[in-house]
């Protein structure tokens, strides 16, 4: 049995504990949301440590860093759904969905000897599953805000993220004008920390508004062979990667059973 399949059934056992229970049938919700990003830092470098470098390996670049491409997905949307219940006054849970079609990358490379800008682009996406806990902090400090429904919590699961074929120019380089690296995919180990409100609109429906830290884990260029100038060459790579670490603002509606 894989890493893998281990962390799945580990993970389906822990969902199914949680909707096994009758005694917390009558509290279940759903919810819709929608969210903006924000993706900094995402700086790509050689897996294996620089063994049979995939672009880089372990040299300094230009600018006095590593190697590498350094630069940023920007903002861009995504949207979540969930199914949650609670399980005490102060204590809820949920199984959440969230997909983020269109991060786009943007950066620059500082390959040694090449002049004038070394932009680099790239889009990716991600399909992640999670399990939630929140904490609210009406039940437990037993006060009530009126409407509002303060809450803090976090969650665990898994993220597979998708990148396409990744492109490097350099503009200003005589004889050699861009390269394209393999796209790529990767499932990982994902978590994220929130906090935020609900505000109760009626009995069976509340707004939530929050703050979210997200890990999708890492997006990965695979190994295989590069095309330079549109021609692809005999060079065997191995894979590159960055962190995929966003600070987020979600919106949504819950709907209570």
């Amino acid at each position: 049995m894989t890493k893998m399949n281990r962390k799945t059934i580990v993970f389906t056992l822990l969902l199914m504990v949680c909707l096994s229970s009758s005694a917390i049938a009558n509290e279940l919700y759903v919810r819709a949301s929608a969210g903006i990003d924000w993706l900094k830092n995402a700086n790509f470098s050689d897996d294996n440590g620089g063994v049979n470098p995939a672009y880089f390996g372990n040299v300094i670049g230009s600018d006095g860093r590593a190697l590498g491409a350094y630069g940023e997905y920007g903002s861009y949307f995504f949207v979540e759904g969930a199914l949650g219940l609670r399980l005490q006054p102060w204590l809820r849970t949920e199984v959440a969905l969230a997909y983020r079609p269109n991060m786009q990358y943007s950066g620059q490379a500082n390959f040694i000897g090449v002049t004038g800008p070394q932009p680099v682009s790239g889009k990716a996406s991600s399909l992640s599953g999670l399990l939630n806990l929140y904490f609210d902090i009406n039940g437990l400090t037993g006060t009530t805000l009126g409407r509002f429904q303060p809450f803090v919590g976090g969650g665990v699961g898994f993220a597979t993220n998708w990148l396409d074929e990744m492109t490097y120019r350099f503009p200003q380089l005589p004889g050699h004008t861009y390269s394209i690296v393999p796209s790529g995919e990767r499932t990982n180990l994902a978590f994220m920390f929130t906090g935020g409100t609900g505000v109760e609109l009626t009995e069976h429906l509340i707004l939530d508004l929050s703050y979210r830290y997200t890990d999708l884990g890492r997006g990965q260029t695979n190994a295989g062979t590069m095309r330079m100038d549109g021609t692809v060459t005999s060079e065997a790579m191995s894979g590159t990667s960055a962190p995929l670490r966003s600070h987020g603002m979600l919106m949504g509606l819950r709907y209570l059973f």
